[in-house]
């Protein structure tokens, strides 16, 4: 398949055309967005879970977005259309190893320099000297931060664009996984500005409605940027890789033939 590199507005098209097509039937998409907020509201088991089965659900927007999209109407049942598709759910539950490895290595991370912190408070117990504590903290602090994103970047190139071909295409997720880093490479500047753009937006909502109720924030963000994500997920694959991808003929069975 080849790979379009288009504009870096296009990042911003792709978010404003998902919110035009979700106002035109906003509330299967609400529910989906809303559904995804309770279970990962659960303590550790609903974070666990949508690490595992998050992708499944944000190709089930994105296929609720196309049906949308092309003159159908998007149902709450869509979100589990991943599930019950023949061949999908396998090769869509194996996205989530990004996020995992991802998972782990912020872990491990975060572990050192919480270590890194009490041997701080070590040193100043013994020299009386915050100097040295706050310099190591700072260091570390900031080389935290640089690989967060780092990994987070990655992981989302990883499955951006994958998702989306997964549900439409018949890849298989490592080739999509390494197809979707490469459509983000060669659309770097769409790609980061549309996560700026959407990172910004959720963060000044999320402290906007904080303000009223954290939970109230969590559920409000999460019933709207989820819906958002999966459906501009599609509409930069669609943009990205080109419509055509949706007719692609089902894979021919090894020694099937044709059928009358």
């Amino acid at each position: 398949m080849n790979i379009r590199t288009v504009a870096a507005g296009n990042g911003i098209q792709w978010l404003t055309d998902s919110v035009q097509l979700i106002l035109k039937n906003p509330a299967p998409f609400a529910l989906m967005g809303l559904v995804m907020a309770v279970v990962g509201a659960i303590p550790i088991l609903g974070s666990f879970a949508l690490a595992v089965v998050g992708p499944a659900l944000y190709g089930g927007i994105a296929w609720a977005a196309r049906e949308q999209a092309q003159g159908r109407s998007a149902q709450f049942d869509h979100l589990a259309k991943a599930f019950q598709q023949e061949g999908k759910i396998g090769p869509m539950l194996l996205l989530c190893l990004p996020g995992i490895v991802a998972g782990l290595v912020i872990g491990i991370l975060v572990v050192g320099v919480l270590a890194l912190m009490m041997a701080g408070a070590g040193v100043t117990a013994f020299t009386g000297s915050d100097a040295a504590v706050l310099s190591s903290l700072g260091v570390g602090g900031v080389l935290l931060l640089v690989v967060v994103l780092a990994v987070g970047l990655l992981v989302f190139a990883l499955t951006f664009f994958a998702i989306p071909d997964l549900m439409f295409s018949h890849n298989d997720a490592f080739a999509a996984m390494k197809q979707s880093f490469r459509a983000c490479l060669s659309n770097i500047g769409a790609v980061l500005l549309y996560a700026l753009v959407l990172l910004v937006a959720a963060v000044v909502v999320a402290v906007l409605l904080s303000v009223v109720s954290s939970i109230l924030a969590q559920f409000l963000v999460s019933i709207v940027l989820v819906p958002l994500v999966g459906t501009s997920s599609y509409m930069a694959w669609k943009d990205v890789y080109g419509e055509v991808a949706t007719e692609l003929p089902p894979p021919v069975p090894d020694g099937g033939g044709m059928v009358a």
